[in-house]
């Protein structure tokens, strides 16, 4: 079974005429690069969006009137569809595939995005919470297919570049989107209308996006997974969402720390995340710009414990090796993504919803433990579950270190083919 595309047609027009195979490795190439193209794109509106919504907060709090509490809807109806849609993933990806699915998310980005901002001017605050909801659908979905586009767009040779190259997107909004919005604000434009400004980042890409043809190979639905087992799945699960979970607790929880613990104002506090996420952006455009010969677990191994090392200083000595973090996370996750994609070949969009659903699920959890300690022991004490996240990653990595170890680069180890394949 093979997807019905524009470029599946020419294939077989070539084929019937008897046409070159340069010919054919061309169109092949044309549609790897514009894979590539829109996963990048996609990364950086999701960003956008993803990121306008902190400055933002404030300000919906002060036109509706609520609590904070009542206004951490707004971001947890948010995770909890990303983490729908990132369950229903295999579904999915079999009916639509990988191109189909990101065009989907990117229209229910642009569509919530302004629902969210017409909810201003009519509606209140329960249209809000309903533009909040289909917003982490298109949110949570494109996580995922963001990836996998990556994954089956790339060679084997350069996808750890290319994967770097992807998150440094996320990495270029996470600073331009906060930066954009306070630029609007003192220029007198409501922070409604600078959302659904952003929202038609995600539109141009849609329409950008109809010259890119779905490869034709087999979908994930009608793909039975070659021998993983749900034990197998469970422990990448863990590695990948435990990282992931001690990331976010230093970028959401640096400023209230050193707030609350070190006596900074806001302001000040504001400028040692700043340079984190300068120093994670920096880390990742190397990586995208430079091979490295290790393997990509040894260096998912070397970013763990140094940042575990860096963390842990930062909270005992001083907040700049808090921010020192962001270089040493930088790479951590897009080689993660390489790992998945060259262990498990045909198969990485499957581990990669798999992986994803746990990072999702852990996420919600981490959000709830987290508020919950800083208010029974306070600020440092709940930072400081960064770090133990970020230890049991490392401890699930060295109990699985004999099986996985050599299994990214050659795949000769994994049993799975190494990369995905482009049937024709």
């Amino acid at each position: 079974m093979t997807y019905n595309s524009k470029a599946s047609c020419k294939i077989r027009a070539y084929l019937a005429d008897g046409a070159c195979l340069p010919a054919l490795e061309k169109i092949l190439v044309k549609n790897r690069i514009g894979y590539i193209l829109v996963a990048y794109a996609s990364m950086l509106c999701y960003g956008l969006l993803d990121n306008s919504r902190g400055p933002a907060y404030p300000y919906i709090l002060d036109r509706f009137q609520v609590s904070n509490q009542a206004g951490s809807m707004l971001f947890a109806i948010a995770s909890f569809a990303g983490l729908i849609m990132i369950l229903f993933g295999r579904a999915w990806l079999g009916r639509i595939g990988e191109l189909g699915g990101q065009r989907l998310f990117l229209f229910l980005m642009f569509f919530g995005a302004s629902i969210t901002g017409i909810a201003d001017r009519m509606g209140g605050f329960p249209l809000l919470l309903c533009g909040s909801f289909i917003l982490g659908l298109g949110l949570g979905g494109s996580t995922l297919s963001t990836n996998i586009l990556v994954a089956f767009g790339t060679s084997a040779s350069s996808s750890r570049r290319v994967f770097s190259g992807l998150h440094s997107m996320y990495g270029i909004a996470s600073i331009t989107a906060p930066l954009l919005f306070a630029v609007s604000i003192k220029a007198g434009i409501p922070w409604s209308t600078v959302i659904i400004a952003f929202s038609f980042t995600p539109l141009l890409v849609l329409v950008a996006s109809s010259r890119t043809s779905q490869f034709a190979h087999e979908p994930e639905k009608s793909r039975k997974p070659d021998g993983i087992s749900a034990w197998t799945r469970s422990r990448v699960g863990l590695i990948v969402s435990f990282y992931v979970a001690g990331e976010i607790v230093l970028s959401s929880r640096m400023v209230f720390y050193l707030s609350k613990e070190s006596g900074m104002n806001p302001a000040d506090a504001s400028y040692y995340l700043g340079l984190f996420f300068t120093l994670l952006l920096t880390g990742r455009l190397l990586f995208s710009s430079f091979h490295f010969r290790w393997s990509s677990f040894a260096i998912m191994l070397t970013s763990i414990v140094s940042s575990i090392l860096l963390f842990i200083l930062g909270i005992a000595l001083h907040p700049m090796m808090l921010s020192m973090c962001g270089f040493s996370m930088s790479f951590y996750f897009p080689c993660a993504m390489d790992w998945i994609s060259k262990r498990y070949g045909t198969n990485a969009g499957y581990m990669m919803t798999s992986v994803m659903a746990s990072v999702a699920a852990l996420s919600i959890l981490m959000h709830w433990g987290v508020g919950t300690v800083a208010d029974i022991a306070g600020a440092r004490t709940s930072i400081s579950l960064g770090p133990l996240f970020l230890l049991l990653s490392l401890i699930v990595m060295i109990s699985t270190r004999g099986e996985f170890i050599g299994s990214d680069g050659s795949g000769k180890k994994s049993g799975h083919t190494p990369k995905p394949s482009y049937p024709m």
